[in-house]
């Protein structure tokens, strides 16, 4: 039986733990705040797993899985202190949706066995994961986390080489951008723009991507399409005022129940839990 310690008990630590019980695993969790273990051990998918008070050795140990915070240097800091308490052989895995795993690394001594192991939420239902080796990262240990998540049939895709926010999340950020752009000038509401992603976008990348649609549209309209629309596309390189006015009114969106919509009068455990049925059900349809 594997064993594998998450450290992070957060919105993804706690959704990879729950996945990872679905398997012959034995999961450890290691969590310092003692508010937030109370609450996963209140949730009966975590109800098996082995809850931990302080970084020590396990025995047989073979992966450590952070999710902590996106804070690049807490990230390091922990990679260090992990690099000295567990075997050369355990292999490292940092759940960082964007910064570059050899920057994550940069504390470490044996940087070869860290690699980027970018899981989407729900992390316990969303299949995809981004595997991200650094230039340091060993091909055989990169190889191995790969059997690892098709044995526990996650789709993970082996990028070639890191770059900033991966793949997954630099298509994300440039599709938003282009939606806070096309707000701020007025063009939509949040509403509106929402729902011509989802009815038009949202519905087609289930089962097509963008560059087999591409192909089916064909590249030599598309080409007359670009030519005239790409000179129009926001391209800041910074967040944009709108993002900007948001974050210095404290509208953090959900957690702070407002943001681009008002989420005060919102059953949020309801909603989510119906986002989370709907995609499950995408997600069958798909395979």
């Amino acid at each position: 039986m594997q064993k594998i310690l998450i450290v992070g008990g957060g919105f993804m630590g706690s959704a990879i733990a729950k996945y990872l019980m679905q398997y012959n695993v034995s999961v450890f969790l290691y969590e310092p705040n003692a508010d937030r273990v109370q609450q996963l051990k209140e949730q009966s998918e975590l109800r098996n797993v082995i809850f931990i008070q302080r970084l020590t050795k396990i025995e047989g140990l073979t992966y450590v899985i952070e999710a902590i915070i996106e804070n690049l240097q807490a990230k390091q800091n922990l990679f260090e202190q992990l690099d000295l308490v567990f075997a050369e052989d355990v292999m490292f895995c940092t759940n960082t949706s964007s910064y570059l795993v050899s920057d994550v690394a940069e504390k470490m001594v044996h940087k070869e066995r860290l690699i980027g192991t970018h899981f989407f939420s729900p992390a316990n239902i969303t299949p995809l994961v981004e595997v991200v080796p650094s230039p340091f990262t060993s091909k055989e240990k990169a190889q191995a986390v790969m059997q690892f998540l098709q044995s526990i049939k996650k789709k993970p895709v082996l990028l070639k080489r890191e770059i900033k926010g991966f793949v997954a999340n630099r298509l994300q950020s440039a599709l938003a951008r282009e939606a806070m752009s096309l707000l701020e000038k007025g063009i939509v509401t949040a509403e509106e723009l929402d729902f011509i992603a989802k009815m038009s976008l949202g519905v087609r990348l289930a089962d097509t991507g963008p560059l087999e649609q591409r192909d089916i549209n064909g590249l030599d309209t598309h080409f007359a399409i670009v030519n005239y629309v790409y000179p129009t596309l926001e391209n800041s390189t910074k967040p944009l005022s709108i993002h900007h006015e948001k974050i210095s009114a404290k509208e953090f969106g959900m957690k702070s129940n407002h943001g681009f919509y008002d989420w005060s009068s919102i059953d949020k455990q309801q909603y989510l839990a119906q986002k989370e049925k709907t995609l499950i059900d995408i997600i069958k349809l798909i395979k």
